[in-house]
């Protein structure tokens, strides 16, 4: 997508990580306060639900604050 938009074929909507290492000729702005949110879960077997390493990887994911990406640069 960014090759496109790069080679001035468009513009596009990403999520903030997708634009780790853009090239300089993508021009990159920030939405603002009502940009578009996603959501994000996790999805297990039930044999692996009770396994330590899921339930820690879980345990983790509840854990960690929701945190706002900043764009690049």
């Amino acid at each position: 997508m960014l090759s496109l938009v790069s080679g001035g074929h468009g513009m596009a909507i990403m999520p903030a990580l997708s634009l780790a290492g853009a090239p300089d000729s993508v021009g990159i702005v920030d939405l603002g306060p009502g940009r578009p949110t996603r959501q994000v879960g996790y999805v297990t077997t039930s044999q692996l639900a009770g396994t330590a390493a899921v339930r820690a990887f879980v345990r983790e994911l509840r854990a960690t604050p929701p945190a706002g990406v900043g764009l690049p640069g």
